[in-house]
Formats: C-alpha cells, sequence, structure tokens
C-alpha cells in the first residue's frame, strides 16, 4: 500500500493533529507535495513538502487558501471528545466541513476526503455492523456532528468532485490522546479502572492501517458512499489496555461497574463545571467502552482493496517505542 503520489498536490486539514500528521508525512514521503491546514503549525517530518496554511477550517478564506492547486483533499480537522457543549461540534465537524468542501469544489478539487467514524452508528450496536446500518445521533454531539458532517461532504459529491467517505475504529498508536496518551497516563498515576471487566469491545485500528485505507480512497472508483476501516479484529478493552498495563507494570488493572462509573462521573464532572473548567471524561464514554459490536470492513476490501497490515501486537510494540522515546515511559534497561 505503497502507491507514488509523486507530482500531486494533496491538501489535508487538521495536519497538525494525530491523523492529520501522520497522513501528512506518509504523503510526503511517498512524494506528494501537502498542503495543510490548522490552528498551529505541525511538527516537523513532512521532508520539506509541506506547505503551511495557517487558519481556521470555518473559515472561507483560510479553507480557499487550503485547496488553491489541491488535486485531492482530505478533511480530518474535527472536535474529537465524548460530549460537552454542543456548539463547538457543530461549528467545526458540521459547520467546518461545509465551508472545506464548498472550497475545494469551487477550486476544482478532483477528490475530497471526509474523516468520519464508526460512532455515526451510536452506542447500542449488537453484532456486525456494516455501512447498510441505520445511523444514530444517540444524543451525543460527536456522534450526530460526524452524521451531519457526512451528509454536508456527500451534498456535493458529483462528477467534478468526487466524495469519499471513512469511518475510522479506535484508532490508536503513536500521537493518539484517546487511546494511547490518556489511558497510559491514567496507569501512571494509578487513576486506570476498566469498566465491567473490560468485556466491551474495542475495533481498534492502527494508525498506520488507517492512513494505508484514506490514500486508498484518493484513487478508489467507488465513491459517493462511506467505508468502514480498522483492524479488522474486535479486542476485548482488558486485552487492548492489558497491552499498556504491561508496559507500565500494573498488574492487575482494576475495575468498576458501568452504573458505578456514570454515576461517579456525573458528580466529578458537576464539581468541574462549578469551577468553570470542561470535564475530561464523559458519561458516554462509559457507553463507548461497553459495546458488543464489531464493525465489518468487508466493503473496504472489496471497493478499496484495503488490507490491515500491522496487527495489534505488532502496533502496540511500536506505540511502546515512541511511549519510551517521547519519555512518557521510562527507557528499558539493557541488564
Amino acid at each position: 500500500m505503497s502507491t507514488p503520489l509523486t507530482g500531486r498536490t494533496i491538501g489535508i486539514t487538521g495536519v497538525s493533529g494525530f491523523i492529520g500528521g501522520h497522513l501528512a508525512r506518509k504523503c510526503a514521503a511517498l512524494g506528494a507535495t501537502v498542503r495543510g491546514l490548522d490552528l498551529s503549525s505541525p511538527q516537523a517530518g513532512a521532508n520539506g513538502k509541506l506547505i503551511f496554511v495557517a487558519g481556521d477550517v470555518t473559515n472561507a478564506a483560510d479553507a480557499q487558501s487550503l485547496c488553491a492547486g489541491c488535486d485531492s483533499v482530505i478533511h480530518a480537522a474535527a472536535v474529537v471528545r465524548e460530549g460537552g457543549d454542543p456548539r463547538p461540534f457543530e461549528r467545526i465537524n458540521v459547520g467546518g466541513t461545509r465551508t472545506v468542501a464548498r472550497a475545494a469544489e469551487a477550486a476544482g478539487v478532483a477528490r475530497f476526503i471526509q474523516i468520519s467514524s464508526v460512532m455515526v452508528y451510536g452506542f447500542d450496536i449488537q453484532g456486525e455492523v456494516d455501512e447498510t446500518a441505520p445511523l444514530d445521533g444517540a444524543g451525543n454531539p460527536y456522534c450526530q456532528t460526524k452524521i451531519d458532517s457526512e451528509r454536508e461532504a456527500l451534498a456535493l459529491h458529483s462528477n467534478k468532485m468526487q466524495v469519499g467517505i471513512i469511518r475510522c475504529g479506535d484508532v490508536y498508536g503513536p500521537g493518539s490522546i484517546p487511546w494511547t496518551i490518556r489511558p497510559v497516563r491514567m496507569m501512571l498515576n494509578q487513576r486506570f479502572r476498566l469498566i465491567n471487566g473490560g468485556t466491551g469491545l474495542m475495533n481498534h485500528v492502527y494508525v498506520d492501517n488507517l492512513v494505508d485505507g484514506i490514500l486508498l480512497a484518493l484513487d478508489s472508483p467507488h465513491t459517493g458512499e462511506a467505508c468502514n476501516i480498522s483492524d479488522g479484529v474486535a479486542t476485548p478493552f482488558r486485552e487492548f489496555f492489558g497491552c499498556y498495563a504491561d508496559m507500565v507494570g500494573l498488574n492487575p488493572m482494576r475495575s468498576m461497574s458501568a452504573g458505578f462509573t456514570r454515576r461517579l462521573l456525573k458528580v466529578q464532572n458537576g464539581v468541574v463545571r462549578l469551577l468553570g473548567r470542561q470535564p475530561r471524561l464523559h458519561s458516554s464514554f462509559v457507553s463507548y467502552v461497553t459495546r458488543q459490536g464489531v464493525y465489518s470492513i468487508d466493503k473496504a476490501r472489496q471497493q478499496l482493496g484495503y488490507e490491515p497490515r500491522v496487527g495489534l501486537p505488532e502496533g502496540m510494540r511500536h506505540t511502546e517505542v515512541w511511549l519510551r522515546n517521547s519519555g512518557m515511559l521510562a527507557a528499558k534497561s539493557d541488564a
């Protein structure tokens, strides 16, 4: 999955973020010129092939600056949180998608890829879920605005600008806040707890696998629709988080019931709001980590030729190296 991109100019929103940064580095490594839009400058690593545009995805002029001269645009910028004030979700996830997609169309961009999430199916999923499943906002601002942002992008799908939607699973790896950095920090601070013994299913996707799927979508003849992208397996959270626990030396992992955790978060978050701060975890996180469904990637395999090449053991090895090199975990002793 390393088709050369020499001679192409690819625009990426959220280029300073986790997914956007990995995309930018991969596109540059494959020979593309990358135009990246974000509020702050990204870290180095695009080998001089990154043209950075400082700006906001909701600002039409900034979006136009990004899209100028691009043959493809990948829209990765989004508010990614479990819950909270719906206004930022609406402004950035929905309004930002609308603004960037319209700018791409006006600039003559041939392919627009919207990065979405499997959370468009809501929390109450059972069995195997494919792209024909009903969408469910679940009363959650992230779930609902991801549904609405897909609609904004697909509204501009045409022969002039073809639109594709990638619904990501639970993306982990170097730089991931919810599925790598946060759980490791909680373990280090002795605050980590499994929910219901970690029996919920993690539909993980290592970030390099996700990037492969997104880049395949750039040239796929199948457009105007969505594809799920994950590692193709669902792993109980106790096993997934157990990989980090082994790195940290946290054994055994403690657990709390879903009901108790929801009540605890309600109290804690009420106090946090009284202090004028935003909660770091919302009660919807409990629903997220107790899901029992599996997201099918059969469509991505058939239409995109996608095949996850990095399994969980290898992905966790790469992630551990990054955690130790970044100083979050102590370097391993040679003894």
